[in-house]
């Protein structure tokens, strides 16, 4: 896949959601009040309990579904800043990164929903990993009734993962960050666009933005569900491509006024650079990119990491 840079530095889509694409959001947001919060915690006496405290969590969310992680709050005076960190499709949860404590800052990982432990695939043997390329079909269903489609659900687990940490002991509830790869990088977008608790934003690699046929016939992830759908002719019933703009994390970009941070791999064969750039280019805040010319979805690794601890000290105001 050969995109040079001058051709995502100008990419610009046009702006256009649905006509009803704010309504859509406002009426969904709503309707995740219905459901009680009903959180739970429990101590984990492992690593160093006189540095840091660790915890299981759920907590309850749209639809009634319990969302899994864990959070760490390191043992300092006060209330601490938090990242919450949201993974990719198909993906597992991070563990705790040691450098966050040693700044001082708290951190909570979540489980998507219905991964982890909830995460159905053939297998022989518990102990097999994942198939290579396998995916669960969970973006397969429910694509012709937006108001049932799981990206929704997973929009409003993070504004629910939130509410959660904002009401942690120890967690400064209006010093959170959101960190998301992949899917993830999409979700942590829509949470930054829809609380005002949310003071920073790293986006590695998302990629269900600029949803265009570049993104989307990419043979790889929740991709290769969406897009024998997504290539339909449109039809009196179902207009498959006006449902999936309801998702498109494009049109959150102009809600977001805090301190943003992307990344991009230009040989990403998931998330599209196009798509990365198109997002980007209509960012109104203070945004920044790491670029990693010759990087596929892996782009960055230890380097993306040390990024983001000094965007971490930035945001929180850590010397």
């Amino acid at each position: 896949m050969a995109i040079s840079f001058d051709e995502c530095f100008q990419t610009v889509p046009e702006w256009a959601p649905p006509s009803d694409f704010e309504d859509f959001w406002k009426a969904n947001l709503q309707e995740l009040k219905a459901f009680p919060i009903q959180s739970q915690s429990k101590t984990q006496f492992r690593g160093s309990i006189i540095r840091e405290s660790q915890a299981d969590i759920s907590f309850n969310s749209f639809g009634n579904q319990t969302i899994f992680g864990n959070i760490t709050v390191p043992r300092k005076r006060g209330d601490r800043p938090i990242v919450i960190y949201l993974h990719d499709y198909v993906g597992t949860r991070s563990a705790s990164l040691k450098s966050l404590t040693d700044q001082g800052i708290a951190q909570c990982h979540l489980d998507l929903r219905w991964h982890a432990d909830q995460l159905i695939y053939p297998k022989e043997n518990p102990n097999d990993p994942i198939p290579e390329g396998w995916t669960p079909g969970y973006f397969e269903k429910n694509l012709d009734n937006p108001k049932a489609f799981y990206m929704k659900a997973l929009y409003l687990d993070v504004i629910r993962a939130i509410e959660f940490v904002r009401l942690y002991s120890g967690v400064d509830g209006e010093k959170i960050i959101l960190n998301g790869k992949g899917l993830g990088g999409s979700l942590a977008i829509f949470g930054t666009a829809h609380s005002d608790r949310v003071v920073g934003l790293i986006a590695e690699l998302p990629n269900f933005c600029h949803l265009t046929k570049d993104q989307l016939s990419l043979p790889h992830s929740w991709m290769k569900e969406v897009y024998p759908l997504y290539s339909k002719a449109k039809s009196k019933k179902v207009d498959y491509k006006k449902n999936l703009s309801y998702f498109d994390s494009l049109y959150f970009a102009k809600k977001i006024k805090v301190p943003t941070l992307f990344s991009c791999g230009m040989e990403d064969e998931i998330s599209h650079p196009k798509s990365v750039f198109g997002i980007f280019n209509h960012l109104r805040c203070d945004k920044r990119m790491q670029i990693y010319p010759t990087d596929g979805h892996d782009a960055g690794k230890e380097r993306q990491e040390e990024v983001n601890l000094e965007f971490y000290k930035e945001v929180f105001g850590i010397e």
